[in-house]
């Protein structure tokens, strides 16, 4: 595991831009993280990406990995033997201090670090923002925005002590004299689920920060078994006679949008957050069965309000963990669409054929 004093050894050039080296697990690989808009004009002009290290060593990019619409490359090299291990973390928080290091246009091509912290962190969007503090790192009448520019691609590291954990790839940069402003920053969810969406394979150097993970909960999960059979749509029928097939349909989209998200993120923090969000959702609708015994059918109504008592059980459930247990932070979005997969995958539903016998 790398700390602040060491992470200059991975630091790559990239063009008039920054990177980080990675490597890959099983495979014999290595790759440079970046920002797309640093090889966007190589790319366009067919020109060779200019790659190299504080010693002057040249990489040759042999191929490369893009998505224009989060601003990641991956640039895959030729191999190196010896790569310190690099961890990531999506235990973030704003005010957490955080550091980044690249080579700035005003370094005349020498590495700088930068150091500051998070205002903001929302793993649902495409990027975070950062805060500088620049004023520390430049001479005193220097326009910040020639101090700034270079660090585009330069990996962001979570600063704890001497330890540092990737957290996200410098986006875009301010215009000119902005004053110590704000930094987009493409976040690890979105990188870690290009790297997935590419079928690149997992990072050997990098690996989750677990610490006060809850393991329990993502093992209890493992040992569920199914009980009721039926689909979402099954469900909401059998719940509600009244319930149109174009409701039924964007419930049954939202799954599959939920699905997509939670692949971004590691399997065994989804685990833990989907056991714990079944398991008390379960005591909900225990509840509800018994206090409405004669209700044959749900209106389309009940079936929202419901659904939103399964939330509210849902995101108390995940702050109490959170006490004793990292947990991943995400939007009461994600959380509805994963109790509509865990509708869907029969462990949870509307009524009580949908009560778990442990």
């Amino acid at each position: 595991m790398i700390e602040i004093n060491t992470l200059h050894k991975l630091l790559v050039k990239v063009n008039e831009g920054s990177g980080i080296l990675l490597k890959f697990e099983t495979l014999n690989k290595c790759y440079v993280l970046t920002a797309y808009h640093c090889i966007k004009d190589s790319i366009m002009n067919q020109e060779l990406i200019e790659l190299s290290n504080d010693n002057n060593e040249s990489y040759l990019c042999i191929k490369y990995y893009i998505d224009i619409p989060t601003d990641i490359a991956l640039l895959e090299i030729n191999c190196i033997d010896s790569i310190d291990s690099i961890k990531y973390c999506n235990n973030i928080s704003p005010g957490d201090g955080i550091i980044f290091m690249g080579y700035p246009d005003k370094g005349q091509g020498k590495r700088k670090s930068l150091n500051g912290n998070i205002i903001e962190w929302n793993a649902t969007k495409t990027s975070v923002n950062v805060i500088e503090n620049i004023q520390a790192s430049v001479m005193e009448n220097e326009r910040t925005d020639e101090v700034i520019v270079g660090f585009s691609g330069s990996a962001v590291f979570k600063k704890d002590e001497q330890k540092i954990f990737l957290i996200g790839v410098i986006k875009s940069l301010p215009e000119k004299d902005f004053d110590y402003k704000e930094i987009d920053c493409i976040s690890i969810e979105k990188i870690l689920g290009f790297i997935n969406k590419e079928g690149l394979g997992n990072l050997e150097s990098i690996t989750v920060d677990n610490i006060n993970r809850d393991t329990l909960a993502s093992k209890n999960w493992d040992k569920l078994n199914r009980q009721d059979n039926r689909n979402l749509r099954d469900k909401l029928k059998d719940a509600c006679l009244e319930i149109t097939d174009t409701r039924v349909n964007k419930y049954i989209n939202d799954v599959c949008l939920g699905k997509d998200e939670q692949m971004t993120y590691d399997e065994q923090d989804i685990s833990a957050i989907k056991f714990n969000i079944f398991n008390k959702c379960q005591e909900e609708l225990l509840s509800f069965y018994e206090d409405n015994l004669e209700t044959e059918n749900l209106t389309i109504q009940e079936v929202r309000i419901f659904m939103e008592k399964y939330l509210i059980t849902a995101r108390l459930a995940i702050n109490d963990r959170s006490i004793s247990y990292t947990y991943l932070k995400i939007s009461d979005d994600l959380i509805t669409k994963i109790i509509l997969d865990l509708i869907d995958e029969c462990y949870l539903s509307f009524d009580k054929d949908g009560i778990y016998e442990h």
